[in-house]
């Protein structure tokens, strides 16, 4: 299999106008935000970063779940970071590529959902966002097999379990919990929607307004992945602190 595609800053520019009622109803990235949401509700917290946010739609939820909580959000792209900035003045937005490159400060807690595939140094990424890190950071990666969508989609690995405690270990950081979520019904949509690989990338580079029919599918959708175990699946979420001795490191 060959290599995929690797997507720039200036793809995101233009992939941002199509996505934001795909990141908004789509059942997949809708149950990463709640998981987190649930798991960061539980956390003593001031400050957050949501690193790689796109459109802010969780920076957004998370003002509504927690008031007086400082949001922040990172973004390798300038276009969809300058129209953060402009909906959202209440909170702070940096353009930042984590493929080895950190704020210089730290945030209570940082999130980062469906970004770690894509980097070409996933370990150099990780310690990024270890450094930006405050108390604890929290993580979506794809832990099934890449498929040939997830290829196409720039997807450079994914991670096992094991393979991640490892990589947290290496960035100074402490599993907290690790789930492989989405056994079965969110394998078996990772199956079935590879069966048609090319007229489902057509779909998801072009995305735009969701109209009846794609809010109803989304939400049937949505309604069997909650019924989903949290292992056996080809979702990973984490939720990792940070260790003493990292604490003291400097932010670079």
């Amino acid at each position: 299999m060959s290599a995929g595609p690797v997507y720039d800053s200036s793809f995101y520019d233009q992939a941002w106008e199509n996505w934001n009622d795909m990141i908004r109803f789509s059942p997949a990235p809708r149950v990463r935000r709640e998981k987190l949401r649930s798991w960061i509700r539980r956390l003593p917290a001031q400050s957050l970063l949501d690193a790689g946010c796109g459109n802010a739609q969780f920076l957004s939820e998370m003002a509504a779940d927690r008031g007086g909580l400082q949001l922040a959000g990172a973004d390798i792209s300038p276009a969809v970071i300058a129209e953060n900035r402009k909906q959202f003045p209440q909170m702070e937005f940096f353009e930042l590529d984590i493929d080895g490159h950190s704020l210089p400060r730290r945030f209570d807690v940082v999130v980062c959902m469906e970004v770690l595939e894509h980097c070409p140094d996933p370990h150099r990424a990780l310690t990024a966002l270890a450094r930006m890190t405050g108390k604890w950071l929290l993580l979506t990666v794809p832990c099934g097999p890449v498929f040939e969508i997830d290829r196409r989609c720039g997807h450079v690995r994914h991670f096992s379990c094991h393979q991640m405690r490892e990589a947290l270990v290496a960035a100074g950081l402490k599993a907290e919990r690790i789930e492989a979520w989405g056994f079965p019904f969110y394998n078996l949509y990772k199956h079935a929607i590879n069966l048609w690989p090319d007229r489902i990338c057509r779909s998801f580079l072009s995305a735009r307004t969701y109209g009846w029919r794609e809010r109803l599918i989304a939400r049937a959708t949505y309604c069997a992945f909650r019924l989903c175990l949290p292992f056996r699946g080809y979702q990973m979420f984490v939720l990792a602190s940070k260790t003493p001795g990292a604490a003291n490191e400097q932010a670079g």
